[in-house]
């Protein structure tokens, strides 16, 4: 049987598609040769669901380096996918567990890349979308190696906010943080929303992200690596908060930069927004956060970040209602209504003080909102439900939690079953829309909540098969994450690769979606840097990917 070992085991497991000059757009290729067999490119984990997707005869087997089978099996009958325009089969090699490399060869003759099975599959992965923060650091110098490259850029944006606000007075030093997607605004509804993940993922999986080494400067402290990484972004919060309690709603231009502009050369004037509730109220929320989670390795910041919380939390009672300011000066999106975000801000600052007032506005506002299995940073209600429900303080109400259970339970069924049909695995099933790769991995939020509550193991199942999905197991066969998996993406829209000419690695990019009705949504992608639909990349959905793969990496 036709086989490419002799090629791609010359070739990193973890690096970008090497084409050779081969165009990669509809499917990912090595040496010339398509692959077939769509599956996670990275690998799965003994014990998990093991999937991969492709079209033809029923027939397939699992095949060792040496060419020796490990596995042979029948794929199920074909599944039409009304998204991609195909008609394929699953198969399914979840009995295999023998640790080693891998590939899926069908009795029609398509093969996949190869793979590994292994407990430390998702290490490399995450790493690399922690370097993904790093290299979205601002105010800082960076330099970075992945995958045999090196990267850099200097000290940039170094006069954020060191001018008079627009429509304010006060002059504040906001050089950190991290640049918010593809272009160097920082926003602090999306940027606060973003580092609640990741701490949300520490609340959730500290063991493994504890023991996880990262290659930043602050590394090897008495502050896990981890924590480090979130506090450059804790940091340039802090400086986002006014006299008053209140917090700017942004830091920007009055323009994008050309695409090819590198950070260090992004030199026009950035001011502060006037403030904004929906700011006012995320901020508020992730500092609660910030407080309990930093409290056994730096008391001052925590102390700090409690302190900044009940200010913004004070603000907020003496404005009940939504304060939203002109921001047609100022680049970038992030506007919505506010009741979700004064829902979260509740729900952390009780589980870190338990003050009864909290818990009792809390359960109030609550009334209103249900768990939504599909969500972003216009409605982060499920961050205060999700915090709500998983705490162990008592004198919660026990209609509101049985309720609330109930809903994320049903919620993990639907997606553990759209997971279980759809042919690519997707928890979303047919939807498609902007940023739709970060709803993807954001799903595992769910799936993962649900576990906690429920211990189903299907639910495991299905936040894995969302990794398998952004790692290869697509319509293209190609990896959505930069610099990881094969096919991984080439062209982000993203300034520093743009300006290098080479994508940063790490970043996930926000996958296929559109208004073309002549085309399936699957099929939408695009891997340009003139593509910013389709290929930009964004920290909300990086921080869903580094919670998706920090729930299944080992502790030591």
């Amino acid at each position: 049987m036709r086989t490419l070992w002799s090629c791609v085991l010359a070739v990193s497991l973890l690096s970008g598609c090497d084409d050779g000059g081969v165009d990669c757009s509809q499917g990912g290729t090595r040496c010339g040769e398509p692959y077939g067999v769509k599956l996670d490119s990275v690998g799965y984990l003994p014990g998990r669901a093991k999937r991969a997707s492709f079209v033809g005869a029923p027939g397939f087997s699992v095949t060792r380096a040496d060419g020796s089978v490990a596995f042979e099996g029948v794929a199920g009958e074909p599944v039409s996918a009304p998204d991609s325009g195909e008609t394929l089969r699953v198969a399914d090699f979840s009995a295999l567990d023998e640790v080693g490399s891998f590939r899926v060869v069908t009795e029609g003759g398509a093969e996949s890349p190869p793979f590994s099975i292994g407990n430390d599959v998702f290490v490399e992965p995450l790493r690399a979308a922690m370097l993904g923060f790093y290299g979205q650091r601002c105010g800082a110098s960076v330099a970075l190696e992945h995958d045999g490259k090196s990267f850099a850029h200097a000290e940039c944006h170094e006069q954020d906010g060191a001018v008079t606000s627009q429509g304010g007075s006060e002059v504040r030093d906001v050089r950190l943080g991290w640049h918010d997607a593809g272009d160097y605004g920082k926003y602090t509804n999306n940027g606060a929303f973003s580092l609640g993940m990741m701490l949300m993922a520490w609340e959730h999986f500290a063991p493994a992200l504890g023991a996880l080494e990262l290659a930043v400067p602050e590394a090897g402290g008495d502050v896990p690596d981890f924590l480090d990484e979130c506090a450059f972004q804790l940091r340039w919060l802090f400086g986002m908060q006014l006299e008053d309690g209140s917090v700017a709603d942004r830091v920007t231009t009055t323009q994008f930069d050309a695409m090819t502009t590198p950070p260090e050369g992004s030199l026009d004037v950035r001011k502060l927004s006037p403030p904004s509730s929906v700011a006012t109220a995320d901020f508020a929320a992730v500092m609660a956060m910030a407080a309990r989670v930093y409290a056994d390795f730096d008391a001052d910041l925590a102390a700090q970040a409690l302190a900044a919380a009940e200010r913004a939390q004070a603000f907020l009672g003496e404005h009940p209602s939504e304060l939203r300011p002109d921001l047609s000066a100022y680049t970038g999106g992030y506007q919505s209504g506010d009741a979700d975000d004064r829902l979260w801000a509740l729900g952390e600052l009780w589980q870190t003080t338990g003050d009864a007032a909290h818990l009792a506005a809390f359960e109030a506002a609550a009334q209103s909102f249900h768990v939504s299995s599909n969500w972003d940073w216009a409605d982060l209600h499920n961050l205060g439900l999700f915090s709500y429900v998983l705490s162990e303080r008592g004198g919660r109400s026990e209609e509101l939690v049985a309720r609330l259970e109930g809903e994320v339970l049903q919620g993990a069924d639907e997606l553990a079953a759209s997971a279980e049909n759809h042919a690519y695995g997707r928890a979303v099933g047919e939807t498609y829309y902007w940023g739709i790769n970060g709803v993807v991995a954001r799903t595992v939020i769910n799936l993962r909540v649900a576990e906690r509550l429920g211990g189903e193991v299907r639910y495991l199942d299905a936040a894995v098969a969302q990794l398998d999905h952004l790692l290869g197991r697509n319509f293209y066969g190609r990896s959505q994450i930069t610099g990881i998996g094969h096919g991984a993406p080439k062209h982000p829209h993203h300034r520093p690769s743009a300006a290098d000419g080479a994508a940063w690695p790490g970043l996930l990019v926000g996958g296929p979606h559109g208004n073309d009705d002549a085309k399936p949504a699957a099929t939408r992608w695009v891997d340009s840097v003139d593509d910013y639909q389709t290929n930009e990349v964004a920290i909300n959905w990086n921080a869903a990917l580094v919670y998706a793969l920090a729930g299944f990496v080992p502790s030591n």
